[in-house]
């Protein structure tokens, strides 16, 4: 992953917590503190954040991964890709159609860039499916988050239900969400 990701990382646990936390948390996973956006870092620099934080913290896994891809839309995405955003979709469900588009233009900044894919299909008006394709494993929470926090930023409620892998025959993380409803918090 590139050194944004990890930045980013930095930058929830600062938003969440203190320097003092991510002291430890860098520490504990064996990283430096500070990390250059354009420069790659090996997926399990990455793996090692969100596992140094889940000790430390005492925060579930799934809690972190969640809270991360809500603060990457937040705080990272509208802030430093606002204009790519604005292009993207002008509204929830426009904007997950368009998420391979918007990867497709972010590759042309990062080399050997290998960004997920999404597919979605309208179910009825308020319920989307959204299969998710990655060759990185162990994710699904982070994009559980990213689609929260998109959410929000288009001023929508969903809830999102994983279906589980033996129930559909495609080689994805597949999503029913549904749109006009509040998703109960974890934990």
């Amino acid at each position: 992953m590139y050194g944004l990701v990890n930045a980013a990382v930095r930058g929830f646990v600062l938003k969440n917590f203190d320097e003092a936390t991510w002291s430890r948390i860098h520490t504990r996973a064996g990283v430096d503190s500070e990390f250059v956006a354009m420069q790659t870092y090996d997926d399990d620099v990455t793996y090692g954040l969100v596992a140094a934080a889940h000790t430390e913290l005492g925060l579930d896994v799934q809690a972190i991964l969640r809270g991360f891809g809500q603060y990457w839309v937040s705080d990272v995405a509208t802030a430093s890709y606002a204009d790519l955003m604005d292009k993207t979709g002008s509204g929830f469900v426009d904007f997950v159609k368009n998420l391979d588009h918007l990867h497709e233009r972010i590759r042309v900044a990062f080399p050997n860039y290998q960004p997920p894919s999404f597919r979605v299909k309208e179910i009825d008006t308020s319920t989307v499916q959204i299969d998710y394709y990655s060759h990185r494993k162990g994710l699904i929470e982070f994009v559980h988050g990213l689609l929260q926090g998109l959410a929000d930023h288009f001023n929508e409620t969903i809830a999102i239900e994983h279906l589980p892998d033996d129930s559909h025959p495609m080689p994805c993380k597949r999503m029913l969400v549904t749109r006009g409803v509040k998703e109960a918090s974890l934990g």
